[in-house]
């Protein structure tokens, strides 16, 4: 996994400084490498310890790790598809914190309403269906308007929208009506900043980039699936 996935993933769990610094080594990363960690600490006035706790937050052993990835990263030319990658990183993105506090919401809530479309649909409803087998109040809706007429007529509802790229009008329409109507609303989307995702309370990430050919839009679902089946396996770990 990539610095900027590591830093995605895990940015809600750091402090202020810690924030400063992964974005300083972000946009310096070409002569991050050659720095000490010294250097890097020096450079946004603060201390080396500082440094190796970002390193460990992001999931590196320490700060010459980091600066073997970032140039790793930075001589990589190679930008041929792998499907191994995909798999991979969306692995490396499942967060059992994030994970936990999710399984917890799903417990607590009266009802949990979950939306997506087009082929992204497809892993969403399996899971669903799944879930609502185990609770009996797990609803994935086919159209718009059942969903949001739920969603505005229901209390303590948990809303779950599903979109890779983060940018679907539906998905952000029904986002802003749950957030308005004050629902607890956990998006799925590719890592990175989106429409959804910075609408949703909480953020669950895979890692699926845009892939298109002649227009068709070919991105692999695979990483849907996973982040779904972990959190379902969660799930069921929590109640048996």
């Amino acid at each position: 996994m990539d610095y900027q996935t590591r830093l995605m993933n895990k940015q809600y769990e750091l402090s202020d400084t810690e924030n400063e610094l992964a974005n300083y080594i972000k946009r310096n990363s070409k002569d991050v490498i050659h720095m000490t960690i010294t250097e890097v600490a020096n450079d946004i006035y603060t201390v080396p310890n500082t440094v190796i706790r970002l390193c460990k937050k992001l999931g590196y052993s320490g700060y010459s790790e980091l600066k073997i990835d970032l140039k790793q990263e930075l001589l990589k030319k190679d930008k041929q598809f792998d499907n191994r990658k995909v798999m991979n990183n969306t692995f490396d993105l499942i967060d059992e914190k994030r994970e936990k506090f999710v399984v917890n919401k799903i417990i607590d809530a009266d009802k949990i309403l979950m939306f997506a479309v087009g082929e992204t649909s497809y892993p969403v409803q399996d899971f669903s269906s799944t879930m609502n087998a185990l609770n009996h109040k797990t609803v994935f809706y086919t159209y718009e308007n059942q969903i949001i007429s739920d969603i505005k007529n229901s209390s303590k509802t948990l809303i779950i929208l599903v979109s890779i790229s983060g940018q679907n009008d539906q998905l952000i329409k029904i986002a802003k009506i749950a957030r308005k109507s004050g629902q607890f609303v956990i998006s799925l989307t590719h890592i990175g900043k989106n429409p959804l995702e910075e609408l949703s309370d909480l953020s669950l990430f895979c890692y699926s980039p845009s892939r298109r050919i002649k227009g068709v839009n070919i991105t692999d679902k695979t990483s849907v699936y996973i982040i779904l089946n972990s959190l379902r396996n969660a799930y069921i770990q929590a109640i048996v």
